[in-house]
Formats: C-alpha cells, structure tokens, sequence
C-alpha cells in the first residue's frame, strides 16, 4: 500500500547525474586520472545528510566548515567541538531558514560568522 508523501526522486538529467550511474562512475575515474579529486576526499569525509528539507545550505556549510578544520568554538555534543546546522545561527534565525530556507549571502554571512575567510562570488551563467 502507498503511503503518501514523497520518497526519493529522480534527479533531473541532464544537468544532474546519479553518482552510482555508469556516467557518474566514468565522471568520477576520470577526475581521479587528473588528479582533481582531492578536495572531495576532505569534504566526503565529514559529509552530514540534511535534518531538515530547508537545511541544505547549513548542512554543506556544516560539512565545510569541519572540512576546513575550523573551530567552532563551542561544544556541539558532549565534549565535542563540531559544526553542526543547529550551530549556523548568527545571521540568521533557524526557525526562518526551516520555514524559508537561506539565501547565498546568508551562507557567506554564516562562513564568516564561523571564522571562515569568505570571498563570495556567484556564477554567472552564458548566454547563447
């Protein structure tokens, strides 16, 4: 029996492209010929799944932010120092971002509230 509500959904492709797909896997060897996968060993391994639907900018922030070896300062749980979404809260409130989700220069606002040195620049996309 169905149950309502939402589980899993297929990506949209193109621009997107299934990581377990036999593209993504090419994609993937590829890049590690070239030696331009070193970055994402860094970030894989503090990688932390969303706790909420609006949460995807303060969970990759989470996950860089520990990438880049960043102190956050404070505890997290117990005796651990560790960004976490529920610490991404100087700029704006989380109740707003839950409800709303987060703009890009809240996320750069965030960084640097973190003690990230932040550049921030958006990409521009070609006209044809």
């Amino acid at each position: 029996m169905a149950m309502a509500g939402l589980y899993r959904r297929v990506l949209p492709s193109p621009p997107a492209i299934d990581f377990s797909s036999s593209e993504g896997k090419k994609l993937f060897s590829e890049a590690l010929e070239r030696g331009t996968m070193e970055g994402f060993f860094k970030l894989i391994s503090y990688f932390q799944t969303q706790s909420e639907p609006a949460y995807c900018g303060l969970a990759t922030l989470s996950v860089v932010l520990n990438a880049l070896a960043i102190d956050p300062g404070r505890k997290w749980k117990g005796p651990w120092r560790w960004f976490d979404e529920s610490m991404l809260d100087c700029c704006e409130p989380l109740d707003k971002v839950k409800a709303e989700g987060i703009t890009f220069g809240k996320v750069a606002c965030l960084a640097h509230c973190a003690g990230a040195k932040v550049e921030a620049f958006s990409h521009k996309p070609e006209h044809h």
